[in-house]
């Protein structure tokens, strides 16, 4: 605010507050110093190019994906740079417009190979996975680049083999892979070693997923350790069989697992490094949770959780993909109250967050709606989801425990979803117990709870 009371007419400022104002989600108030600094006359190309950028993200982040693609229209108007054909290809992905969108990836990788590392031209995509191109951040976002190549052709394909080897580029995008040369050398590949250290690197779901091909890992290696966020380690030691070979380790935000002398893999990577992401490793991979005593049947009622929200996050990227995935409430509820009606369901919301916002709060004080979960702990999370007959979510990670425990889920998926899940499918071979229903465009969410709705009348009508 001090440069712009020294100078009210200088885009970069207005440009700087709307990103500030986007990196703490207040849209609003982004959305206002953006529309000031494009009002300014006589900007010059790099500050339109920036205002231009700025506004795309914004736009994706307030999911209005045509708008953001206009935004990013105009700024490759002004010229072509990477960052606007990445800009172009992520906004045709969200509208599901997958065949430009990986043309245009492609365009962008070649001009940044053009810009920083000419004599890499014309390689395969693969082979400059972890390849160092030009300086640190341009190294780095060669691989994110090419990471998001990967994620645009598994939406296409949840098994092309290309996309797959493409997501490994995840290993090596960000500054400490660059910065600490400990990463990149002791990074696992798959072969028969010694000691290999898995570690907990993502998401929850995507962790909770990969668990189920530890022991798949083990037969590779003389000793494994598997660290872990506290959270998840109840969960694990008490419900999923380690293989003999395999020591659990607490995973905090200090962990170096590159720091010893051991290999080193993030846990998200594992069934591409082991080659098992395809039709005949997923059919015959099992997540290895058993079920324990919790279950215990109260009534004959059933029991059916809730779960609409992806939840809550601090930046905005992770926060435009949690709210893409959220079912608005108040429609689902709709249903909700059919199914405790007519088939005299208990219902319950597994959402630790959201309970105070006010149609949820009402549902809860009406009585219709009951809080399961008072803890972060997975093993507590798992002990209710056991004592359910029916898990009714998004695509988030109680859905992907629920897989891994068997509990019948109906998971209801955004357009475009996310590549695991393909794009058109009813069933998935990750989990068994799942069954998808699909969003027919971007954003409607009438269409795969009326499916469902189906689905719990066929599962319940009896």
């Amino acid at each position: 605010m001090r440069a712009l009371s020294l100078n009210p007419s200088l885009p970069r400022t207005f440009n700087n507050l709307a990103l500030l104002e986007l990196n703490q989600l207040d849209d609003a108030a982004s959305d206002k110093w953006l529309q000031q600094g494009l009002a300014l006359k006589g900007l010059d190309l790099d500050e339109a190019d920036l205002l231009h950028a700025t506004g795309c993200d914004l736009r994706l982040f307030q999911l209005q994906h045509q708008e953001a693609l206009n935004f990013v229209e105009r700024q490759l108007q002004l010229r072509e740079s990477v960052m606007a054909l990445c800009n172009k290809a992520v906004c045709l992905q969200k509208l599901t417009r997958l065949d430009e969108a990986l043309k245009v990836q492609a365009k962008a990788i070649e001009l940044h190979l053009k810009k920083h590392a000419p004599h890499l031209f014309g390689m395969d995509f693969r082979s400059l996975i972890g390849m160092p191109c030009g300086e640190l951040e341009a190294s780095m976002q060669l691989q994110v680049n090419l990471m998001n190549m990967g994620i645009f052709k598994l939406c296409k394909d949840p098994f092309d083999k290309e996309g797959l080897q493409l997501l490994l580029a995840g290993t090596s995008n960000d500054h400490g892979f660059w910065l600490d040369s400990r990463r990149g050398s002791s990074l696992w590949k798959g072969e028969e070693v010694q000691e290999l250290i898995l570690w907990d690197d993502q998401g929850y779901g995507d962790s909770i997923q990969n668990l189920g091909w530890v022991r798949d890992a083990a037969k590779r290696v003389k000793k494994l350790q598997l660290w872990l966020r506290p959270s998840l380690l109840s969960l694990v030691r008490e419900c999923f069989r380690l293989p003999k070979n395999c020591s659990l380790e607490t995973m905090n935000a200090a962990a170096e697992p590159w720091s010893s002398s051991s290999k080193q893999l993030g846990l998200f990577f594992l069934p591409m490094v082991l080659e098992s992401w395809n039709v005949s490793g997923l059919s015959s991979q099992r997540p290895g949770f058993v079920k324990s005593s919790a279950y215990r049947k109260q009534s004959d009622a059933p029991r059916i959780g809730l779960v609409w929200s992806a939840g809550r996050h601090s930046a905005p990227q992770p926060e435009r993909s949690a709210r893409v995935r959220d079912v608005p409430f108040p429609e689902l509820w709709e249903f909700a109250l059919q199914w405790k009606d007519i088939y005299r369901a208990e219902l319950f919301s597994l959402q630790l967050d959201g309970n105070e916002y006010s149609p949820v709060k009402e549902a809860i004080e009406s009585g219709n709606l009951r809080i399961a979960l008072t803890s972060t702990d997975w093993l507590s999370t798992s002990q209710v989801l056991e004592t359910l007959d029916l898990l009714v979510s998004v695509d988030t990670s109680v859905a992907h425990l629920a897989g891994a425990l068997g509990i019948p889920c109906f998971l209801l998926l955004s357009n475009p979803s996310d590549w695991r899940w393909g794009q058109y499918e009813r069933r998935t071979l990750i989990y068994e117990s799942f069954q998808l229903a699909r969003c027919e465009t971007p954003g409607d969410w009438n269409s795969p709870l009326q499916e469902v709705n189906e689905w719990v009348g066929s599962m319940f009508s009896s």
